[in-house]
C-alpha cells in the first residue's frame, strides 16, 4: 500500500492518504478526498510503502491542486474570517460560555467547522441553526482540547523553536511525569510543560532514547569499581553516554565504552585509569591536580 503525507491546511491536521497511484513531490498542494469531503493540503512526504498500520491511513489524493484552486484558497478564508467573527457575536449574545478558536471551510464549501474550547457542555443547537441559515451549508461545532488549541494558535516553545505540535508531529501522544523522569529533567511543572500548559510533547519522542541508554548506563548512587576501590557514580549524563565519579579527591567522567559489566555493578577499565595516571605525570607540576582530572572526559 502507498500513502501521501499531507498536512491539511487550516487545522494543521496531518494526515495519511492513500497515494491513488499519484506522485507527488513535497511542498506541492494537492486535493484530498476525506471522510468529510474533499480538502486541501499540502505534501510533506513522498509517498511510501508498507511501512505505516493500514488503519491510519485515510482519505485519498485525488489531484494536485490547480493554480486556479490555489488561488481559491484566498476566497475560502474570507469566508472562514466572516464565519468567526459571526460565530463569536452569535455566541456572545446567546451566553454561550465557549471560545472560538479557529474556523474551517471544507475546500468544496460543503461544511463549515468551528472548533472551540470550553469547560464545560455546550448547548449549541441554536448556535448551529443560526449559522446554517446564514452561510447556507453544513455546520459543525468541534470542542477540541487545550493541545490542539496551541497547534492551531501557533506559536514558539521554551526551546525557542516553533511549536512540535504546528511544524511536524501528527496525533498526539500521551506524555507521563514518568518520561520526564527518566531524562532526570526538573520536575518543576513550569520547566516541564508547553504553553497550553500540558506536558511538552517532546518529552515522549525523546523518552525512548534515553530509555534505553539509561539501561545500559549505571545509575546515580551505583558502584562501580576503580582499581580495588569502590566508589558510587554522582551524576549521569545519558545523552553523553558518561558518568561522574570522584576519584582521588578529583572528579572525572566516565564515557560508556570505558565500563566493564560486572555481575550488578561495573569496572572501570584499567587502561583508561593507566592513560589517567600517565596524562597526569606529563602536566607540569604547578597546575592544580584538579584541573586535569576535570579535563578528561571521553
Amino acid at each position: 500500500m502507498e500513502y501521501t503525507c499531507v498536512k491539511m491546511r487550516k487545522n494543521e491536521a496531518i494526515l495519511y492518504a492513500h497515494s491513488n497511484n499519484i506522485f507527488v513531490k513535497p511542498g506541492s498542494h494537492v486535493i484530498i478526498e476525506t471522510d468529510q469531503g474533499l480538502d486541501y493540503g499540502t505534501v510533506l512526504q513522498m509517498r511510501s510503502r508498507n511501512d505505516r498500520p493500514a488503519d491510519e491511513v485515510q482519505g485519498k489524493v485525488i489531484r494536485l491542486a490547480s493554480a486556479e484552486e490555489s488561488e481559491e484558497i484566498s476566497k475560502i478564508e474570507e469566508l472562514e474570517a466572516k464565519a468567526f467573527v459571526t460565530c463569536r457575536e452569535k455566541a456572545k449574545e446567546k451566553n454561550l460560555e465557549m471560545k472560538l478558536v479557529n474556523v474551517k471551510s471544507l475546500f468544496d464549501k460543503t461544511k463549515i467547522i468551528f472548533y472551540f474550547v470550553s469547560e464545560n457542555r455546550i448547548d449549541f443547537r441554536e448556535l448551529v441553526r443560526d449559522l446554517a441559515s446564514i452561510f447556507r451549508t453544513r455546520i459543525e461545532m468541534r470542542q477540541i482540547g487545550v493541545r490542539d488549541e496551541s497547534r492551531m494558535i501557533e506559536g514558539y516553545g521554551p526551546c525557542g523553536q516553533s511549536l512540535c505540535c504546528t511544524k511536524f508531529q501528527g496525533n498526539f501522544a500521551p506524555v507521563s511525569i514518568k518520561m520526564a523522569k527518566e531524562q532526570n529533567l526538573n520536575l518543576n511543572s513550569l520547566k516541564i510543560s508547553g504553553i497550553c500548559g500540558r506536558l511538552l510533547c517532546c518529552l515522549e519522542y525523546e523518552y525512548q532514547v534515553y530509555s534505553e541508554l539509561n539501561q545500559i548506563l549505571p545509575s546515580q548512587g551505583t558502584k562501580v569499581i576503580i582499581g580495588d576501590k569502590p566508589i558510587y557514580v554522582e551524576a549521569v549524563d545519558t545523552l553523553k553516554e558518561t558518568i561522574r565519579v570522584k576519584f582521588n579527591d578529583a572528579y572525572i567522567n566516565v564515557h560508556r565504552r570505558e565500563l566493564v559489566p560486572e555481575g550488578n555493578t561495573f569496572r572501570v577499565k584499567d587502561s583508561y585509569i593507566a592513560n589517567l595516571n600517565r596524562q597526569h605525570e606529563e602536566e607540569p607540576a604547578e597546575e592544580p591536580q584538579e584541573k586535569l582530572w576535570k579535563r578528561n572526559t571521553m
